[in-house]
């Protein structure tokens, strides 16, 4: 298998500063040390020591920065038709109204069913806060979390990852909860927490190498502590729109779609069984799930 396409799109030829900004699998240099700074310590900015430190992996030209600025337009651009939720305005900092939440798409399956021009909400839901510290807690992750999964896989597979897991995660609430409302990017942000899963999964016995880790259960303790530190923030998802079910069902399709999106860096790096096996259990999850979820919930009278 060739190691040109694995890991981002197009071939290694075709990518501007493929040594930087993608991970590249010919390079045996450990992942953390290849973005530590390599000048005279004393020399070093105040700036590049915080990024190497908090988000050693950011990059402006990626898609984790393209959509913090997406999610931070659009929440300020939220507050304005219908000003601030009153009802919650003593407990949380500066949330949304409700209608303004409404009108720009938040999750919520009668409105869903309405008409077809109704199915932005299915993405739109994704880019909507309730109030301050849920933006902030969302684009955080994506910051320190999802510039490091997107520096590893690539930006195009990222994307998808992103994108589809917000989706699935979106129809795994509304057939559980079909009548509660609910926003937050935090779904898509727990799709990239099981895509990373995935990847250890794919890449298992090359993990050492990648990470320049000895020790594995260091690297799977990232993403299961990161799972840890988000569930209390999500934790009061009935009181502030927040979508509990969401999350559960992110982090599953996540998963899932990082099976057959992505590719083991050499044969025989699976822990469970061939790379096919694998791939085709992704595609048969995700896709049985799509069909039979949407069917089921557009087409059942129990959903209305």
């Amino acid at each position: 298998m060739s190691n040109a396409n694995i890991h981002g799109f197009g071939d290694g030829s075709s990518r501007r500063d493929n040594s930087d900004r993608y991970y590249n699998p010919n390079d045996q240099t450990p992942l953390f040390f290849k973005v530590s700074y390599k000048g005279d310590p004393r020399n070093q900015s105040i700036p590049s020591y915080l990024k190497e430190v908090i988000c050693p992996f950011f990059r402006i030209y990626s898609f984790s920065f393209v959509i913090i600025i997406i999610n931070i337009t659009v929440y300020i651009a939220s507050l304005i038709p219908y000003g601030l939720e009153q009802s919650t305005i003593k407990s949380k900092f500066l949330p949304p109204s409700s209608e303004t939440l409404d009108l720009f798409g938040n999750l919520y399956g009668p409105r869903l069913r309405e008409s077809p021009l109704q199915s932005f909400r299915w993405i739109a839901n994704s880019l909507l806060h309730a109030y301050f510290d849920h933006i902030f807690s969302n684009c955080f992750g994506i910051l320190i979390f999802g510039t490091m999964l997107e520096y590893l896989i690539g930006t195009l597979r990222y994307a998808i990852i992103y994108i589809l897991s917000g989706i699935l995660g979106s129809l795994f609430s509304v057939l559980i909860e079909s009548k509660v409302r609910s926003v937050g990017a935090s779904i898509c942000c727990y799709g990239l927490i099981g895509a990373l899963l995935g990847f250890y999964l794919i890449n298992w016995n090359s993990l050492t190498k990648i990470f320049g880790i000895n020790n594995k259960c260091y690297i799977i303790l990232f993403p299961l502590l990161m799972i840890i530190f988000m569930l209390p923030i999500f934790m009061d998802g009935s009181d502030s729109n927040v979508n509990i079910y969401g999350h559960i069902g992110g982090c599953i399709f996540g998963f899932f779609l990082s099976l057959f999106i992505l590719k083991p860096q050499e044969e025989g790096d699976t822990c469970l069984g061939p790379y096919k096996l694998l791939f085709y259990s992704g595609i048969v999850v995700c896709a049985s799930f799509a069909i039979v979820g949407f069917l089921c919930f557009y087409l059942l009278d129990y959903y209305k």
